[in-house]
């Protein structure tokens, strides 16, 4: 794989706020005139993928997803991320789950008015709005990962994509969530 050098740090902060298993998040805010601080602890509940889920993952996906989600994958594993009492964070699916969850979208799909051309894989949830997070495997530029909003049908997802400029690698993705301890996920 040839990941970015900041890519690989990111997994590695990653890791490391999984091992301690919180992370804690400061945000500022002015109140009558004065600086506020305050402070989220985000939690993760993640379990490591064995060598072997690993390689049904990349068969079940037609090894059609970049490198850098299956060194993640590797290296981090599946579960919920960022999440606390009053923040939802996002989830990353294991096999079972991959499977179940893109049966869900492909049925969706079939029940569409309209005809969807374009082909995903959904690796994930964004739990703070209940969307989906994945790859439009139709799309052969590398900017093919986005979380898609509940609130658009599937067929606009692509051009609704395409018109807010929101395509990323997931390389990109995990850059930003990891910088900004998972506030800037969508």
């Amino acid at each position: 794989m040839k990941a970015t050098t900041v890519f690989i740090k990111s997994i590695e902060t990653l890791k490391s706020w999984i091992t301690n298993g919180k992370v804690v998040l400061e945000t500022k805010k002015w109140k009558d005139g004065l600086e506020i601080t305050a402070s989220e602890e985000l939690n993760f509940k993640v379990e490591r993928i064995s060598n072997v889920e690993l390689e049904e993952i990349k068969s079940y996906t037609n090894h059609s997803l970049p490198e850098s989600y299956y060194h993640f994958l590797q290296e981090i594993g599946a579960g919920s991320f960022f999440f606390s009492k009053y923040i939802d964070g996002f989830d990353m699916y294991n096999l079972a789950q991959l499977k179940e969850y893109n049966t869900l979208f492909q049925q969706e799909i079939e029940d569409c008015e309209e005809e969807v051309k374009d082909q995903f894989i959904i690796i994930g949830s964004h739990l703070c709005m209940g969307d989906w997070m994945g790859f439009c495997t139709t799309k052969k530029e590398e900017k093919n990962f986005d979380v898609y909003c509940h609130e658009y049908p599937i067929d606009d997802y692509v051009a609704t994509s395409d018109e807010l400029n929101s395509w990323r690698t997931f390389e990109e993705w995990l850059i930003k969530a990891v910088e900004t301890k998972g506030s800037e996920t969508l």
